[in-house]
């Protein structure tokens, strides 16, 4: 329905430049963008006057399904509050980050997922242009983003505040993601839309400020910059994007003209092919198994992973920040995440450590939430990653999935309760022959070389003890006779960790339950070297 979505992008696109404008004004703390912001609360209301009556159209021909409908009637209504919130602004009577927050994460981010919504019920959609639709949707309020986020820089001058600076990073490395993503995806059309946009609004210095912020934050360029500038600068950006969005949106139909075309055109390596080895790659076995798609026929999988893409990343990349929208289902293929919370004065803390085959977050995808944590890589990664709205699409329709992720909810549920338990209920010791016990058993292999995977900082913060703590329970390991070399711990027999064996890490072992388990709690009295012996 391409009217929808003309409506649709041109609500978002109000709603991102009006979240910038009172950006400006709250870290300002009222002295700038008063009149800028007044203007662009006109020209939001324009836009959501057009959807109101949009959606009187839509009810009455039933030219959008039920779903979507309902979706918008709802976000409908949060649009109409929006004058209380706009007074709360003008008072500056909320901060700027809560400002962002509220469009964010209660307009902007639900308007766009209920687009991605609305162009695959399309008919004769195609599902690569759509995958392609929404990486360009998530790449422009990314940019959006920084446009808000980054006024408290050019406002403030607080080039040298660490944490803002990670921050602005952090979208700027999400925009170069969102942006590889679509021209990945793209057809030539596409690609062609957002190569002329580009060229366009090309300005080399906000490419400069980028680099800037990134290597010498004393620079004068920064500086120079007011926010009035600033403000346009980026948003010149941002128009030119919105430019080329209704076009964008009318390639979204599938035509074997367009087809013939890009498989002529684009180089193959770029093309989003849906033959069963080009969609699980090098991880085909893995995928097949994981408990998520269990019992999926091939089809189904097949249809369900042309919409995802499987990546890898760099030790140390965020993949999330907490309060964002869950845009994305992500699933460890390969390498190690931690999922964490912030504190007050700057520290974090570990809740989880995932690594092959887990799901991350897969609850806030499920309920169409904000992330309540973050998550980032700590070992170089790789990661199979499926759109949020196409997911939630295929659990209404795909029984086996929909008992899947809640089987997976379940499991992690349960494994947090472990975790909480060897928090509050061991010692620092033990807890550390816990973990290297797990290790051992996740290893597949026996040995008596225990590799750790990530710093040990890392594995510090996840047992819940400070760095200092965590080395004098080594230095006491090492006086039982293990050895700590470099990343690697040597035990000194094959059964030294059993002590440390409880329920979670008893069902990993093949000799639980059987009279070759020296676990006290089972019924054996034998050693892990029985399982060399065989």
């Amino acid at each position: 329905m391409k009217e929808a979505l003309y409506i649709l992008g041109d609500v978002v696109h109000s709603l991102q430049r009006e979240r910038g404008c009172a950006s400006v004004f709250l870290y300002s703390e009222g002295k700038l963008f008063h009149e800028k912001m007044c203007a662009q609360f006109s020209s939001s209301d324009k836009t959501i006057q057009s959807l109101q009556e949009g959606l009187e159209r839509w009810n009455n021909t039933k030219s959008l399904k039920s779903s979507p409908l309902e979706k918008l009637n709802q976000l409908l209504k949060i649009c109409m509050q929006l004058p209380e919130r706009r007074a709360q602004i003008v008072a500056s009577a909320i901060s700027a980050s809560d400002g962002i927050s509220h469009y964010s994460h209660k307009l902007i981010g639900p308007f766009l997922q209920i687009m991605v919504e609305v162009a695959l019920t399309m008919e004769k959609s195609d599902p690569a242009c759509v995958s392609a639709y929404n990486a360009f949707l998530q790449w422009k309020e990314r940019i959006g983003l920084e446009r808000a986020i980054g006024a408290r820089g050019f406002v403030g001058y607080s080039f040298h505040n660490k944490e803002f600076v990670e921050r602005v990073l952090f979208l700027l490395s999400e925009q170069d993601n969102y942006q590889n993503t679509y021209l990945a995806l793209a057809n030539i059309t596409q690609k062609n839309l957002i190569h002329s946009a580009l060229e366009k609004s090309q300005n080399n210095k906000l490419g400069q400020i980028h680099k800037v912020l990134k290597s010498s934050p004393d620079n004068g360029l920064l500086y120079d910059l007011t926010p009035d500038s600033w403000f346009d600068l980026i948003s010149i950006k941002i128009d030119a994007l919105h430019h080329i969005e209704r076009s964008l949106v009318d390639s979204l139909i599938k035509e074997t003209s367009a087809a013939a075309e890009t498989s002529a055109s684009v180089p193959a390596k770029e093309i989003l092919e849906s033959s069963p080895r080009n969609i699980f790659g090098d991880y085909e076995n893995l995928i097949r198994s994981l408990q998520l798609f269990s019992g999926i026929s091939v089809e189904n999988l097949h249809k369900l992973l042309q919409h995802g893409q499987i990546r890898d990343f760099n030790k140390g990349k965020l993949l999330f920040l907490e309060g964002e929208p869950a845009n994305r289902l992500y699933v460890v293929l390969k390498g190690w995440v931690k999922i964490f919370k912030g504190t007050v004065n700057g520290e974090e803390t570990i809740l989880q450590m995932l690594s092959s085959g887990d799901a991350i977050m897969e609850s806030a995808v499920f309920l169409n939430t904000s992330f309540p944590v973050s998550g980032q890589v700590v070992q170089d990664a790789t990661l199979l990653s499926i759109p949020a709205p196409f997911l939630r699409e295929q659990i209404k329709n795909n029984n086996e999935l929909a008992l899947n992720l809640l089987a997976t909810m379940s499991h992690r549920s349960q494994g947090l309760i472990h975790q909480i338990e060897n928090a509050r209920l061991k010692s620092a010791d033990e807890r550390i022959g816990w973990f290297l016990l797990k290790l051992l058993l996740d290893q597949g292999r026996l040995s008596r070389c225990v590799e750790l995977p990530y710093d040990k900082a890392v594995i510090a913060s996840y047992l819940d003890m400070k760095r200092e703590t965590f080395s004098r329970s080594l230095k006491r390991l090492k006086e039982k006779g293990f050895r700590i070399e470099n990343d690697t711990v040597v035990i000194p027999e094959l059964n030294a960790l059993c002590g440390f064996c409880d329920h979670s890490t008893a069902v990993l072992c093949a000799l639980h339950g059987t009279t070759a388990c020296p676990n006290p709690d089972c019924d054996g009295d034998n050693s892990l070297a029985h399982r060399m012996e065989n």
